[in-house]
């Protein structure tokens, strides 16, 4: 099991909490909302990190060592920009292959095979192995990247905002080809976006982040939203001007907020959903 138990991350995360064990979730946010930082902590890449962020029982921000062995093996990220997973002077091959050979798994043509067999579950050919990463297009690029994070079956895959430098087209056939991948492994995914049609496809359990916290999670949110920010999202009506409000972070801009809004607001339960508002302004 992944569990983040109140991670917090200046500027950017407030006490943010996940329990993922099988199966998919999506975190819903706009830029800034904090899910930018998920993949950073999880992989260690920044040290400014309070709570815990435990893989099967073991803190891995206490126990930083590990987490050279586990990446690519148990957890692994598709960053939102795939350039920055490649070195432009290396073949697409090269990477399966090095990844295979610095975790003692096997040797280069292991690398090499186990990449192809989930490159063609996303419908890449193999002549792309023997490619730069510069000679593919954008959405070779994108599938490539996905078959790097998850040839390996880790226990979880993260995957940061799909449709990146991708046109509809684009983004439909990664889509797609990520959905039939996702019924071929083992693996579990987290997405990160922005865009709340994407992981109305991909999963119907999601996060709801705003200005860093929580303010909806659970079961079938976009089908049917309870918090204003959700739903003001889905409908693309958030400002573009967006200030914290007191009490709940989206006070300022809701336009059912009142001056109780302003204080502290409690969670509100209701079976698999869990809302952050006040009975009245969510309807319940």
């Amino acid at each position: 099991m992944l569990e983040y138990k109140c991670v917090s991350v200046p500027n950017s995360l407030k006490c943010f909490n996940l329990s993922i064990d099988k199966g998919s979730i999506g975190i819903l946010g706009e830029r800034d909302s904090g899910k930018e930082s998920v993949i950073p902590i999880t992989l260690g890449l920044i040290r400014n990190v309070t709570g815990e962020i435990l893989l099967d029982g073991v803190d891995m921000i206490k126990s930083r060592d590990l987490l050279f062995t586990i990446r690519w093996t148990k957890i692994s990220a598709v960053f939102y920009d795939p350039r920055t997973m490649f070195d432009p002077l290396y073949s697409i091959g090269s990477h399966f292959a090095e990844i295979v050979i610095s975790h003692g798994i096997g040797d280069y043509e292991y690398g090499i095979e186990t990449g192809l067999e989930y490159m063609k579950i996303l419908g890449l050919e193999r002549d792309l192995l023997d490619k730069l990463p510069h000679q593919l297009t954008p959405i070779q690029l994108k599938k490539a990247s996905i078959a790097l994070a998850t040839f390996l079956e880790p226990s979880y895959v993260i995957v940061d905002d799909i449709e990146f430098g991708l046109g509809d087209i684009g983004r439909a056939a990664v889509m797609n080809s990520l959905i039939d991948l996702m019924s071929s492994v083992s693996s579990s995914f987290i997405f990160l976006e922005n865009n709340p049609g994407i992981l109305s496809r991909l999963t119907d359990n999601v996060i709801v982040l705003y200005k860093g916290e929580i303010v909806e999670e659970g079961k079938n949110v976009l089908l049917n939203p309870l918090h204003p920010y959700t739903i003001d999202l889905i409908r693309g009506d958030v400002p573009d001007e967006k200030i914290e409000g007191k009490g709940c972070p989206y006070s300022t801009h809701c336009r059912y907020s009142t001056s109780k809004c302003e204080q502290e607001v409690p969670w509100i339960e209701r079976g698999s959903r869990r809302v952050r508002c006040l009975a009245h302004v969510c309807g319940l």
